[in-house]
Protein backbone atom coordinates (compact mmCIF):
# COMPACT_ATOMS: atom_id res chain seq x y z
CA UNK A 1 0.00 0.00 0.00
CA UNK A 2 1.52 3.84 -0.52
CA UNK A 3 2.55 5.26 2.17
CA UNK A 4 4.28 8.27 3.70
CA UNK A 5 7.39 7.98 4.99
CA UNK A 6 9.39 11.25 6.15
CA UNK A 7 13.29 10.84 5.93
CA UNK A 8 14.88 7.59 6.70
CA UNK A 9 16.18 8.41 10.33
CA UNK A 10 16.83 6.08 13.11
CA UNK A 11 13.19 6.25 14.19
CA UNK A 12 12.01 6.26 11.08
CA UNK A 13 13.28 3.39 9.24
CA UNK A 14 12.61 1.90 12.80
CA UNK A 15 9.11 2.62 12.55
CA UNK A 16 8.98 0.96 8.59
CA UNK A 17 10.57 -1.57 9.67
CA UNK A 18 7.96 -1.96 12.43
CA UNK A 19 5.06 -1.53 9.59
CA UNK A 20 6.37 -4.15 7.21
CA UNK A 21 6.66 -6.73 9.53
CA UNK A 22 3.20 -6.29 10.86
CA UNK A 23 1.48 -5.13 7.78
CA UNK A 24 3.63 -5.89 4.73
CA UNK A 25 5.52 -3.54 2.11
CA UNK A 26 3.46 -0.29 2.01
CA UNK A 27 5.90 1.78 -0.45
CA UNK A 28 4.07 0.97 -3.72
CA UNK A 29 0.49 -0.29 -4.54
CA UNK A 30 0.06 -4.01 -5.16
CA UNK A 31 -0.01 -5.31 -8.83
CA UNK A 32 -3.41 -4.72 -10.10
CA UNK A 33 -4.93 -8.66 -11.49
CA UNK A 34 -7.61 -9.37 -14.00
CA UNK A 35 -10.36 -9.11 -11.55
CA UNK A 36 -9.02 -6.06 -9.88
CA UNK A 37 -7.77 -5.35 -6.13
CA UNK A 38 -8.66 -5.24 -2.65
CA UNK A 39 -6.68 -6.86 0.11
CA UNK A 40 -3.06 -8.41 6.75
CA UNK A 41 -1.86 -7.93 9.68
CA UNK A 42 -0.06 -9.49 11.76
CA UNK A 43 -1.10 -11.46 14.86
CA UNK A 44 -4.14 -13.87 15.45
CA UNK A 45 -6.62 -15.41 18.05
CA UNK A 46 -4.86 -17.01 20.49
CA UNK A 47 -6.58 -17.31 23.77
CA UNK A 48 -4.14 -19.68 25.61
CA UNK A 49 -2.36 -19.08 21.89
CA UNK A 50 -3.93 -19.52 18.70
CA UNK A 51 -7.21 -21.77 19.04
CA UNK A 52 -6.30 -25.09 18.62
CA UNK A 53 -6.68 -26.66 14.78
CA UNK A 54 -8.12 -30.63 15.63
CA UNK A 55 -6.30 -32.86 14.23
CA UNK A 56 -7.84 -36.08 11.98
CA UNK A 57 -6.69 -39.10 14.69
CA UNK A 58 -4.30 -41.91 13.35
CA UNK A 59 -4.15 -45.23 15.08
CA UNK A 60 -1.16 -45.92 16.67
CA UNK A 61 -1.68 -49.55 18.16
CA UNK A 62 1.79 -51.70 18.71
CA UNK A 63 1.81 -55.45 18.12
CA UNK A 64 3.84 -57.46 20.88
CA UNK A 65 7.24 -58.22 19.15
CA UNK A 66 6.82 -55.70 16.41
CA UNK A 67 8.31 -52.12 16.05
CA UNK A 68 5.29 -49.66 16.23
CA UNK A 69 4.29 -48.09 13.14
CA UNK A 70 6.51 -45.05 12.02
CA UNK A 71 4.58 -41.22 12.79
CA UNK A 72 2.75 -39.84 9.90
CA UNK A 73 5.39 -37.50 8.65
CA UNK A 74 4.41 -33.37 8.11
CA UNK A 75 3.56 -31.99 5.28
CA UNK A 76 6.41 -30.34 3.57
CA UNK A 77 4.16 -27.15 2.68
CA UNK A 78 3.56 -26.55 6.43
CA UNK A 79 6.57 -25.86 9.06
CA UNK A 80 4.68 -25.91 11.53
CA UNK A 81 3.64 -29.28 11.35
CA UNK A 82 -0.29 -29.27 10.94
CA UNK A 83 -1.91 -30.84 8.94
CA UNK A 84 -5.52 -30.48 7.09
CA UNK A 85 -8.67 -30.85 9.20
CA UNK A 86 -9.98 -34.39 8.40
CA UNK A 87 -10.09 -35.38 4.78
CA UNK A 88 -12.98 -34.89 1.77
CA UNK A 89 -15.82 -37.33 2.88
CA UNK A 90 -15.88 -40.37 0.31
CA UNK A 91 -18.48 -41.75 -1.82
CA UNK A 92 -19.73 -44.70 -1.96
CA UNK A 93 -16.62 -46.16 -4.35
CA UNK A 94 -14.65 -45.06 -1.67
CA UNK A 95 -12.98 -42.24 -3.68
CA UNK A 96 -12.83 -39.05 -2.60
CA UNK A 97 -15.83 -35.92 -3.08
CA UNK A 98 -15.15 -33.94 -5.63
CA UNK A 99 -15.23 -30.20 -5.47
CA UNK A 100 -15.54 -27.58 -7.40
CA UNK A 101 -13.08 -25.39 -5.85
CA UNK A 102 -13.32 -21.91 -8.23
CA UNK A 103 -17.60 -21.83 -7.86
CA UNK A 104 -16.05 -22.25 -3.88
CA UNK A 105 -13.69 -19.42 -3.80
CA UNK A 106 -16.34 -17.67 -6.00
CA UNK A 107 -19.03 -18.12 -3.25
CA UNK A 108 -16.54 -16.74 -0.62
CA UNK A 109 -15.02 -14.02 -2.49
CA UNK A 110 -19.35 -12.83 -3.09
CA UNK A 111 -19.96 -13.65 0.09
CA UNK A 112 -16.92 -11.03 1.65
CA UNK A 113 -17.49 -8.36 -0.83
CA UNK A 114 -20.99 -8.36 0.48
CA UNK A 115 -20.65 -7.19 3.56
CA UNK A 116 -20.83 -4.02 4.81
CA UNK A 117 -19.82 -4.33 8.54
CA UNK A 118 -17.95 -7.12 10.04
CA UNK A 119 -17.26 -7.91 14.04
CA UNK A 120 -15.19 -10.94 15.09
CA UNK A 121 -13.13 -12.20 18.10
CA UNK A 122 -10.01 -12.91 16.61
CA UNK A 123 -6.87 -14.97 17.85
CA UNK A 124 -3.24 -14.51 15.50
CA UNK A 125 -0.09 -15.78 15.50
CA UNK A 126 2.66 -14.44 13.47
CA UNK A 127 6.19 -16.27 13.25
CA UNK A 128 8.90 -14.05 11.69
CA UNK A 129 12.09 -15.13 11.11
CA UNK A 130 13.51 -12.36 9.88
CA UNK A 131 13.08 -10.56 13.48
CA UNK A 132 13.62 -13.66 15.03
CA UNK A 133 10.50 -13.76 16.92
CA UNK A 134 6.59 -15.34 17.42
CA UNK A 135 3.73 -12.93 18.56
CA UNK A 136 0.30 -13.97 19.67
CA UNK A 137 -2.66 -12.08 20.26
CA UNK A 138 -6.20 -11.95 20.39
CA UNK A 139 -9.02 -9.51 20.80
CA UNK A 140 -11.63 -7.87 18.54
CA UNK A 141 -12.17 -7.17 14.78
CA UNK A 142 -13.92 -4.39 13.33
CA UNK A 143 -14.38 -3.73 9.67
CA UNK A 144 -16.78 -1.70 7.56
CA UNK A 145 -16.08 -1.58 4.17
CA UNK A 146 -12.39 -1.87 2.82
CA UNK A 147 -11.00 1.03 4.62
CA UNK A 148 -12.11 1.40 8.02
CA UNK A 149 -11.02 -1.32 10.18
CA UNK A 150 -9.96 -1.58 14.02
CA UNK A 151 -7.86 -4.81 15.69
CA UNK A 152 -8.63 -4.41 19.62
CA UNK A 153 -6.03 -6.38 21.63
CA UNK A 154 -6.97 -8.06 25.22
CA UNK A 155 -3.87 -9.42 24.36
CA UNK A 156 -1.11 -7.81 24.57
CA UNK A 157 -3.65 -5.45 26.41
CA UNK A 158 -3.48 -1.86 24.99
CA UNK A 159 -1.85 -2.87 21.42
CA UNK A 160 -4.69 -1.62 18.81
CA UNK A 161 -4.34 -1.22 14.72
CA UNK A 162 -7.04 1.68 13.46
CA UNK A 163 -7.49 2.24 9.96
CA UNK A 164 -8.98 5.72 9.96
CA UNK A 165 -10.13 5.62 6.18
CA UNK A 166 -7.36 8.11 5.60
CA UNK A 167 -4.46 6.73 7.36
CA UNK A 168 -3.56 3.70 9.33
CA UNK A 169 -2.23 3.88 12.41
CA UNK A 170 -0.45 1.03 15.09
CA UNK A 171 0.45 1.77 18.64
CA UNK A 172 1.96 -1.28 20.37
CA UNK A 173 2.76 -0.45 23.85
CA UNK A 174 3.21 -4.20 24.26
CA UNK A 175 6.38 -3.24 22.12
CA UNK A 176 7.17 0.53 21.74
CA UNK A 177 5.92 3.41 23.25
CA UNK A 178 5.57 4.96 20.00
CA UNK A 179 2.23 5.61 17.41
CA UNK A 180 3.43 4.23 13.73
CA UNK A 181 1.14 5.82 10.92
CA UNK A 182 0.75 5.73 7.31
CA UNK A 183 -1.08 7.62 5.20
CA UNK A 184 -3.60 5.39 2.57
CA UNK A 185 -3.80 7.22 -0.63
CA UNK A 186 -7.53 8.55 -1.65
CA UNK A 187 -9.37 6.21 -3.06
CA UNK A 188 -7.06 2.92 -2.67
CA UNK A 189 -8.26 -0.02 -0.86
CA UNK A 190 -6.00 -1.22 2.75
CA UNK A 191 -4.71 -3.89 0.72
CA UNK A 192 -3.00 -4.92 3.97
CA UNK A 193 -5.48 -4.85 6.40
CA UNK A 194 -8.33 -6.00 4.30
CA UNK A 195 -6.12 -9.23 3.30
CA UNK A 196 -9.47 -11.64 3.19
CA UNK A 197 -10.66 -8.87 0.35
CA UNK A 198 -6.99 -9.03 -1.29
CA UNK A 199 -6.87 -12.81 -1.73
CA UNK A 200 -10.51 -13.65 -2.45
CA UNK A 201 -10.18 -11.00 -5.57
CA UNK A 202 -7.21 -12.76 -6.60
CA UNK A 203 -7.46 -16.36 -5.89
CA UNK A 204 -8.95 -17.03 -9.03
CA UNK A 205 -6.74 -15.19 -11.05
CA UNK A 206 -3.10 -15.18 -9.77
CA UNK A 207 -3.70 -18.48 -7.83
CA UNK A 208 -3.68 -22.30 -8.27
CA UNK A 209 -6.22 -24.04 -5.85
CA UNK A 210 -6.79 -27.39 -4.32
CA UNK A 211 -9.24 -29.08 -2.10
CA UNK A 212 -7.54 -30.17 1.31
CA UNK A 213 -11.00 -31.56 2.77
CA UNK A 214 -12.86 -30.73 5.59
CA UNK A 215 -12.25 -28.63 8.98
CA UNK A 216 -13.96 -27.25 11.65
CA UNK A 217 -13.51 -23.72 13.24
CA UNK A 218 -15.42 -22.57 15.95
CA UNK A 219 -17.75 -25.60 15.81
CA UNK A 220 -18.33 -24.75 12.16
CA UNK A 221 -17.96 -27.06 9.50
CA UNK A 222 -15.37 -25.43 6.90
CA UNK A 223 -13.78 -26.43 3.49
CA UNK A 224 -9.83 -26.40 3.34
CA UNK A 225 -8.37 -24.86 0.29
CA UNK A 226 -4.66 -24.46 -0.37
CA UNK A 227 -3.95 -21.47 -2.88
CA UNK A 228 0.07 -21.42 -4.59
CA UNK A 229 0.81 -18.47 -6.66
CA UNK A 230 0.94 -19.40 -10.53
CA UNK A 231 3.91 -16.85 -10.69
CA UNK A 232 6.90 -16.09 -8.78
CA UNK A 233 7.86 -13.86 -6.71
CA UNK A 234 5.09 -13.10 -5.43
CA UNK A 235 4.06 -11.82 -1.92
CA UNK A 236 1.77 -14.36 -0.68
CA UNK A 237 3.75 -18.00 -1.46
CA UNK A 238 1.12 -20.31 -0.07
CA UNK A 239 -1.77 -19.19 1.38
CA UNK A 240 -4.59 -21.51 3.04
CA UNK A 241 -8.44 -20.61 3.63
CA UNK A 242 -10.58 -22.33 5.71
CA UNK A 243 -14.18 -21.65 4.26
CA UNK A 244 -17.39 -22.13 5.89
CA UNK A 245 -19.58 -24.87 4.29
CA UNK A 246 -22.59 -23.11 5.35
CA UNK A 247 -22.01 -19.26 4.64
CA UNK A 248 -18.92 -19.04 2.54
CA UNK A 249 -17.77 -16.88 5.34
CA UNK A 250 -13.58 -17.88 5.73
CA UNK A 251 -13.40 -18.50 9.56
CA UNK A 252 -9.01 -18.93 8.84
CA UNK A 253 -6.62 -18.34 7.13
CA UNK A 254 -3.15 -18.79 7.29
CA UNK A 255 -0.17 -17.07 4.75
CA UNK A 256 3.33 -17.43 4.37
CA UNK A 257 4.83 -14.29 2.87
CA UNK A 258 7.42 -14.16 0.73
CA UNK A 259 9.93 -13.00 3.55
CA UNK A 260 8.71 -16.18 5.27
CA UNK A 261 6.73 -14.66 7.79
CA UNK A 262 3.74 -17.29 8.33
CA UNK A 263 0.94 -15.71 9.90
CA UNK A 264 -2.63 -17.80 10.59
CA UNK A 265 -5.69 -15.80 11.54
CA UNK A 266 -8.67 -16.72 13.17
CA UNK A 267 -11.87 -15.49 12.82
CA UNK A 268 -14.72 -16.82 15.61
CA UNK A 269 -17.36 -16.34 16.65
CA UNK A 270 -18.27 -14.39 13.45
CA UNK A 271 -20.43 -11.45 13.24
CA UNK A 272 -21.44 -10.64 9.76
CA UNK A 273 -22.89 -7.31 9.67
CA UNK A 274 -22.76 -6.17 13.00
CA UNK A 275 -23.94 -3.12 14.28
CA UNK A 276 -20.67 -1.28 15.15
CA UNK A 277 -20.07 2.86 16.19
CA UNK A 278 -18.32 4.64 13.75
CA UNK A 279 -16.84 6.77 16.55
CA UNK A 280 -14.69 2.86 16.82
CA UNK A 281 -12.80 4.15 13.58
CA UNK A 282 -11.70 7.49 14.75
CA UNK A 283 -8.30 7.45 16.18
CA UNK A 284 -6.18 9.78 18.31
CA UNK A 285 -2.86 9.03 19.79
CA UNK A 286 -2.22 8.92 23.45
CA UNK A 287 -1.30 12.26 24.88
CA UNK A 288 2.49 12.39 25.36
CA UNK A 289 3.15 9.55 22.88
CA UNK A 290 5.47 10.40 19.94
CA UNK A 291 4.09 9.53 16.25
CA UNK A 292 6.40 8.78 13.52
CA UNK A 293 6.66 9.95 10.93
CA UNK A 294 5.08 13.29 12.56
CA UNK A 295 4.63 15.11 9.31
CA UNK A 296 1.64 12.26 8.11
CA UNK A 297 -1.84 14.41 7.38
CA UNK A 298 -4.68 12.08 7.78
CA UNK A 299 -7.75 14.88 7.47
Amino acid sequence: MPACFAADSAEVAEARARLEAEFGPRDAPPRATAAGDSAATEDTPAGQGEPRIEEADHAAGTVPGQDPPPAPAPEASDPDGSRPVGEAPGRADGEPERVDVDSLLALAHSAHAKLDRLKAAFAQRIENPLLGRTREGRGTWYQAGRNRFRMDFDEPPGDIYVADGACLWLYEPSLHDQVVVSRLEEGAEIGSVDILGRLLSQARTSYDAVDEGIGEVGGVKTRIVLLTPRELPARYVEVRLWIGVSDSHVRRFRIREENRTLRTVTLTPLEPEARIDPALFEYAPPEGVPVFPDDVRCD
